[in-house]
């Protein structure tokens, strides 16, 4: 085989072109014997730049869901329960306030409480339908009962009681479907309660929350309107 011919350049000559990117077999040599040397270098053209691969397009991470925040607005006052307390004491049942709960409550929101779901302290919920036609030892029997009942329909008003002396409720949730809840802290046989309505501000506004939550605080404190 042929050794393949190789092309006189001077040292120098080949560093150049090593720098500048030029082949020395397209450059013609003016040294002896057509020996490239510097200058034939510094009179040919650098060779154009590679341009370099562009990356693969990446996809666009689709952008994140936004959940609109719910418009929660919660009104707080304080209920003198001595008129309740005697008023059980003298029909002469052993009734808890929770059932007058119930009752103050579903009669204070009207049509936006045609059910309401009683958060049962231990856990657990059940939910009495139409309770402005029940008595409050009806009312007070389906507290107790042990199963949950399936929502029978129109608008559901949450209410729960947290036995506690000292705390003052600031703030609470609502849960999905549901616009409004009372929340009220009061231990057995206290003199005072604190009370919390909590409502969507785009479901009801911030006027008939304030006059549902005096509406619940004045039926507690004339317990005889409950009965009628």
């Amino acid at each position: 085989m042929n050794a393949p011919v190789r092309t006189l350049a001077s040292p120098y000559a080949r560093k150049l072109a090593r720098e500048r990117g030029i082949a020395l077999a397209r450059v013609t040599g003016s040294g002896p014997n057509g020996r490239i040397v510097a200058e034939d270098l510094m009179a040919a053209p650098e060779a154009a730049p590679t341009a370099p691969i562009p990356a693969p397009a990446m996809a666009a991470a689709p952008a994140p869901a936004v959940v609109a925040a719910r418009p929660i607005s919660a009104f707080a006052a304080t209920l003198d329960l001595t008129p309740l307390s005697a008023f059980i004491a003298a029909s002469g049942s052993e009734l808890s306030i929770d059932a007058f709960l119930v009752k103050a409550a579903a009669r204070a929101a009207g049509a936006e409480a045609e059910a309401i779901r009683w958060i049962k302290p231990e856990g657990g919920a059940v939910t009495i339908a139409r309770p402005l036609a029940l008595a409050p030892t009806e009312i007070a029997r389906q507290i107790g009962g042990d199963a949950e009942t399936a929502s029978p329909g129109g608008k559901v008003m949450v209410v729960s009681r947290l036995a506690a002396k000292g705390v003052r409720p600031v703030a609470g949730s609502l849960p999905a479907g549901i616009d409004l809840r009372v929340l009220v802290v009061a231990s057995d046989g206290s003199e005072t309660a604190e009370a919390l309505v909590v409502h969507d501000a785009d479901a009801i506004t911030e006027t008939e929350a304030g006059e549902i939550l005096t509406g619940f605080r004045d039926l507690l404190e004339a317990p005889l309107r409950l009965l009628v």
